[in-house]
């Protein structure tokens, strides 16, 4: 019967309800204050990092407050106990996408994808909010400015500024219906996890336990020794890329490892780096994805794989210079722009940290400087120690710049007029930290 509700009589009674009718003078409570009361006293014991990625919808990652990694996970398949195989919402908001775009160019009616959205947002809401209180987290959000907001709205698939939103409203009243009403997180014993939803012209750092992170260098940066590309690698002309490698302490080839070295120290090269750790040695180790406008192709975009050291022994022997001489001093005398321009290509591929393409599906982060033990960084092969791919990376750095901010309340003196410290040489400094591992 396909409107079962008219056949069946009933009342329906609607009123009001006011939450919080009882609190004194109508005051609004401080949830900001009693959530930084409640880390600064231990109650908090994990952080869920949120990345709003580019091969995924959402990506989650919870770390514990010694920065190790207790789950990691994408968000574009979703499961519950009455479907066991998931639901691929990336897939179907892909599919709903081509099908209003062929809407559109053959004047066709347009297919709703409104629904498809808000259904998959209010699962993702339910999932989290659920995480939250079951590992006692707060939630940590990249403060995404409007402009970037705006510019994904072409992407039919956009969650980003509706997830925000929900989450806020989800958290503002929580109530687990499995729970007695008369449990904590019960109907009659609801949770205030953040304050009412007023706009997103966010002047703090946080609404009760969601807090916000600035989205400089999370996905972009190694998580295992902090290294992140602050270099300026475009060609302009001949004489800036002779000055570009004469910065470099020495570059030289390792011919036990076979692959090149570039020592460097970041001051000689910009102030991003000034006040951390500034020496670094990149090593050709590995190989890269580069993406190019094929002509084969209709100029389409394609990629293909790049081995460094390969690549880098052709450019040098192109340019006519032999891989067992002073590479610094030889490169530092050419001259013109057809040797000098693939040498910047180069090192623009060389300092890519993270790789990917569609066909085949692959999207990984793969560092160019090695650990205190050798091992250079590649999420194909970390294990779950470390983040799996580079959207994990993300959602796992947003979670470590949450570690700061607790660690900030835990050290502060004055928990009401705290003052958050996550520029980009705070976070730099605390990236190259030692890696927390296991505890």
């Amino acid at each position: 019967m396909k409107n079962k509700r008219y056949t069946v009589d009933k009342y329906l009674f609607k009123l009001s309800v006011k939450l919080n009718y009882s609190q004194p003078n109508n005051n609004k409570i401080d949830v900001n204050s009693e959530v930084r009361e409640i880390i600064s006293n231990g109650g908090i014991k994990h952080i869920i990092g949120i990345d709003r990625g580019e091969r995924n919808l959402l990506y989650l990652s919870l770390i514990d407050l010694k920065g190790n990694i207790v789950m990691q996970k994408s968000l574009n398949i979703l499961k519950n106990e009455h479907n066991v195989k998931g639901t691929d919402y990336k897939g179907l908001l892909t599919e709903r996408e081509g099908e209003r775009q062929d809407a559109r160019r053959n004047w066709k009616k347009i297919a709703n994808i409104k629904d498809l959205k808000r259904g998959y947002l209010s699962q993702v809401v339910h999932i989290i909010s659920k995480m939250m209180v079951e590992y006692s987290a707060i939630v940590v959000l990249e403060d995404l400015n409007p402009g970037f907001i705006r510019g994904r709205q072409k992407i039919e698939r956009n969650v980003y500024e509706q997830f925000e939103r929900m989450l806020i409203d989800k958290l503002n009243f929580y109530v687990d219906k499995h729970k007695d009403a008369n449990e904590t997180g019960g109907l009659l014993h609801a949770l205030q996890l953040t304050s009412e939803f007023e706009n997103f012209k966010k002047s703090e750092h946080q609404n009760g336990c969601l807090f916000y992170i600035p989205a400089w260098n999370t996905s972009k940066i190694d998580p295992a020794t902090g290294f992140a590309n602050l270099f300026d690698t475009r060609y302009t002309n001949a004489v800036e890329a002779q000055k570009f490698f004469s910065k470099f302490d020495e570059i030289r080839y390792n011919e036990e490892k076979d692959w090149f070295e570039f020592e460097f120290d970041y001051d000689k090269f910009t102030q991003k780096a000034h006040g951390t750790r500034t020496k670094w040695t990149l090593c050709t180790y590995g190989m890269r994805l580069r993406s190019f406008k094929n002509p084969a192709k209709q100029y389409n975009w394609d990629s293909e794989v790049v081995a460094l050291t390969d690549e880098f022994k052709r450019i040098l022997g192109k340019a006519g210079i032999d891989i067992h001489e002073n590479l610094k001093d030889a490169i530092c005398n050419l001259e013109g722009k057809k040797d000098l321009e693939p040498l910047m290509q180069f090192m623009k591929l060389l300092l890519q940290l993270r790789n990917s393409r569609k066909n085949p599906e692959e999207d990984y982060i793969l560092s160019p400087v090695a650990d205190e033990n050798g091992i250079f960084y590649d999420s194909r092969s970390c294990g779950d120690t470390l983040p799996k791919n580079a959207d994990a990376n993300g959602a796992y750095n947003i979670a470590r710049k949450g570690l700061m901010l607790i660690e900030q309340i835990k050290n502060t003196e004055d928990l009401d007029t705290i003052k958050f410290d996550i520029s980009n040489k705070a976070w730099l400094n605390f990236a190259q930290q030692k890696p927390y591992k296991n505890g």
